[in-house]
């Protein structure tokens, strides 16, 4: 990996994930769930690899993406598993995958990247998805992005989509959530601090280091991109903090561990292979090309 952001976000999110192991080994959880966590990192590391440096990243793949993963989402919500009225999961083998914590990222992102009137239908799609399945926290964070991307570009199309966004999000919090706290999923930011203080604080560090990739781009490189991957994760921990939602990679659950790698690679700058003497290729990012920034968005890089 060569460029600055996806190794510092590639490293970020292996710790991240080992606190999360840390944290389930020292509260008792099952050994399934700490083997499926490591499994979840194996395959998120892989897929974060492969799409980097094997997937040419253009303007219609990302959209074809976000596109794909928003009807995927539609399809959660009319026939995925329902558990309390709530429909977020498929069922894959033995495992339950949430699909919203690995796709509403990527839409998000690449929303924030391109507004293409495909990545628009995906992002409306995707909230309208959410809205029905219900998912709060998934609606809260679509919203949140709406309104960045609109503050940075003032259009009429990005002021529609913040408006349906903001509706979908209003409609989840009027409908009722049932769904029971999960132990070693949900709250436990706040529940190991009675296991241990210094467990607690931890929780709390993986958290951050979610994020913290962000902030260590030099100014000059960070496009509205960037800040969208740090609003979908401090979001989503956000909505871990205060209500019943999947504390995403420091606690049990691999939807989000792999979410969060593949997120990555949609955030990263596109590579481009440099071929040297003797047909020796070599990956080269490049920081602020015609993916780095959303349409009319540079004046706010």
């Amino acid at each position: 990996m060569t460029d600055k952001f996806t190794l510092s976000a590639a490293v970020s999110g292996l710790l991240a994930c080992m606190i999360g192991l840390a944290y389930l080994a020292f509260a008792g959880a099952p050994t399934s769930m700490i083997i499926v966590n490591f499994g979840a990192l194996v395959i998120g590391l892989l897929l974060l690899a492969v799409i980097r440096f094997s997937v040419q990243m253009t303007d219609r793949f990302a959209a074809a993406i976000a596109f794909g993963g928003a009807l995927v989402l539609a399809g959660t919500a009319a026939f995925g598993y329902a558990i309390e009225g709530a429909s977020r999961w498929i069922l894959i083998g033995p495992f339950f995958v949430q699909t919203s914590l690995i796709l509403l990222p990527v839409i998000a992102l690449t929303y924030a990247r391109l507004q293409t009137t495909t990545s628009v239908i995906a992002l409306v799609i995707a909230t309208l998805a959410i809205a029905l399945q219900p998912d709060r926290a998934g609606a809260g964070m679509l919203c949140l992005i709406a309104l960045g991307v609109f503050a940075m570009q003032r259009s009429m199309r990005s002021g529609f989509v913040a408006a349906i966004c903001g509706m979908a999000f209003a409609a989840t919090l009027m409908l009722p959530d049932r769904l029971p706290a999960v132990p070693y999923v949900d709250h436990i930011l706040w529940s190991a601090f009675d296991i241990n203080p210094l467990l607690g604080l931890s929780l709390w560090l993986g958290s951050a280091l979610l994020v913290l990739p962000v902030f260590l781009i030099a100014k000059s490189a960070q496009t509205p991109v960037y800040y969208t991957f740090a609003l979908c994760w401090i979001a989503l921990v956000a909505a871990a903090a205060t209500g019943a939602y999947p504390t995403p990679i420091v606690g049990y659950g691999s939807s989000a561990i792999v979410g969060y790698f593949i997120s990555i690679a949609f955030a990263a700058p596109r590579v481009r292979m440099h071929f040297g003497e003797g047909g020796l290729a070599t990956a080269k990012a490049v920081e602020n090309d015609d993916m780095s920034l959303p349409r009319n968005f540079a004046s706010y890089a």
